[in-house]
């Protein structure tokens, strides 16, 4: 008895030993690895994840239109060199707006416009050459670059002299297409003449969405003459496909504006 249970103690020692061995290997392997295995195998979940983000990011940047992208930017961004040693007029609040933001078409060919007013539409692409035409009324503070097609896909650009010696500038982006909703952006600007710089004034444009509220939607007409700009709020009735129009003005007072519903 003693024999036998001398042998059944030796053989379970033997057992316990080899598991030991056996889980020592295994601990000396997991060593031997590479550290940059250890980190990898800890952070592939979060690198997984972090990849997810960026191609998320990604795509919504591509999403992004460019009329969206200004908005989200300019009420943020003063526009400074606007004239250097000379005078600031139409043409040089436009340049310094459409060279900041030259990613929307109809600013790009502006810019050109005035950057190469005799060959500009040689430093365009076909579609640009052929699709946008500028109209520069300088005497009358007001210039535009449109497309030529049913929809609006238009810059426009007006600046009215404040009692203070600065300036007002305006820009007005519109893009409409066939069949989908349109964008656009009214920003305001001063222009101070001491510091040549172009300081946004946001909460001029915020006035005009609010009083835009209960519409489904607005358009800008910037005046091309005069000073007064016309605000239209448009109610939408899809079922019975037509669009009732509402006309107000922004009566200039010599500072900023007035918003009036005109007499119908």
């Amino acid at each position: 008895m003693k024999g036998k249970a001398f042998l059944t103690a030796l053989a379970a020692l033997s057992m316990v030993l080899g598991a030991c061995g056996e889980k020592q290997t295994s601990k000396e392997q997991e060593a031997a690895q590479p550290a940059s295995a250890a980190v990898e195998k800890k952070t592939d979940g979060k690198a997984s994840q972090a990849d997810g983000v960026e191609r998320a990011d990604k795509e919504k940047a591509a999403e992004t239109t460019p009329i969206a992208a200004i908005s989200s930017a300019w009420a943020s961004k003063s526009l400074k060199g606007i004239a250097p040693g000379g005078k600031a007029d139409i043409e040089r609040f436009a340049l310094a707006f459409t060279q900041e933001y030259g990613e929307y078409k109809p600013n790009k060919v502006l810019c050109n416009y005035l950057k190469y007013p005799a060959n500009y539409k040689e430093k365009l692409d076909d579609e640009e050459a052929n699709l946008f035409e500028v109209y520069n009324k300088k005497k009358s503070g007001y210039i535009s670059c449109r497309a030529m097609v049913q929809y609006s896909w238009d810059t426009e650009c007006c600046y009215w002299k404040r009692n203070n010696g600065h300036q007002l500038v305006a820009f007005w982006l519109v893009e409409e297409h066939e069949n989908s909703d349109g964008e656009h952006l009214l920003a305001f600007y001063d222009y101070d003449p001491a510091t040549d710089t172009m300081t946004p004034e946001p909460a001029i444009t915020k006035r005009v969405d609010d009083a835009m509220v209960p519409y489904d939607d607005y358009t800008i007409r910037l005046p091309e003459q005069g000073k007064d700009i016309e605000l239209i709020g448009h109610k939408i009735n899809i079922e019975e496909d037509n669009c009732e129009n509402t006309v107000y003005l922004l009566r200039w007072n010599g500072n900023d504006f007035k918003i009036e519903r005109t007499k119908e």
